[in-house]
């Protein structure tokens, strides 16, 4: 049997009911993370927002792995911050999901694998924090946030040596795409660094606590088709998944 493994999904705002309601929220996931999944050897399912405790438990209860997928900017206020003017949209519903599913599927050594909004999801899950604007905190930073297709690969990032992304990779250097303007700033407390961008930017993490549970910054469902680095990333998940 092939793995189940779960997508978080992204909200949002779809047309009318009628003609005199507002429109109505609608969760979704790109099916780049679905593909990737099937391609690697795994069935994907998708996790909706809304959910209670209870509910978490019991779908990634029965799920072999979660993916925490990319999407909208963390509220501040849960790394105990005051927004800054950087600051872009947010979902208090999704946070309050995504956030309680890291910290279950944490709970539960469910093999994880955090994809930008993913692993900024992981950091403060945990109690780390972000920076909440990359160009106005981080002025000196190269741009994370190109103008290129989601499938070219747009900096490089170094991997740090005999860490768990070094070891699936087996390169000392990677090209990534990317498309963000958040990213860690304090690692929570039991997550090591995998990988930065050269300008020091944290890109790459992992909770070695666990069997399985690793974010990255860039978006690999958009390169995998061409580039094998983002390959191993879906296959680690699913090689853990089925262990």
């Amino acid at each position: 049997m092939k793995p189940l493994i779960g997508i978080t999904c992204s909200r949002t705002t779809g047309g009318a009911w009628g003609t005199y309601s507002l429109g109505h929220f609608m969760d979704y996931t790109y099916s780049d993370y679905s593909e990737a999944l099937l391609d690697a050897g795994a069935a994907p399912v998708i996790v909706p927002t809304a959910q209670d405790q209870q509910s978490l438990e019991t779908i990634l209860g029965t799920l072999q792995g979660l993916i925490l997928s990319g999407g909208p900017d963390l509220h501040p206020r849960h790394y105990g911050q005051e927004p800054m003017p950087g600051l872009g949209e947010v979902d208090a519903e999704l946070d309050r999901m995504e956030l309680a599913a890291a910290r279950t599927a944490i709970a539960m050594d469910l093999p994880l694998l955090g994809i930008c909004r993913g692993i900024q999801v992981l950091t403060v899950a945990l109690g780390g924090t972000l920076y909440q604007d990359l160009p106005s905190q981080v002025p000196e930073s190269i741009c994370h946030t190109p103008k290129a297709d989601k499938a070219a690969n747009g900096h490089r990032v170094r991997l740090v040596s005999g860490s768990r992304l070094h070891r699936l990779c087996h390169a000392d250097e990677i090209w990534v795409n990317s498309q963000h303007h958040q990213a860690i700033n304090d690692p929570a407390p039991g997550l090591t660094i995998n990988a930065q961008a050269l300008d020091g930017i944290i890109e790459a993490v992992d909770y070695p606590a666990n069997r399985f549970a690793l974010g990255v910054q860039w978006h690999p469902e958009g390169t995998w088709r061409s580039d094998p680095h983002s390959r191993q990333l879906f296959a680690a998940l699913v090689t853990a998944a089925q262990e």
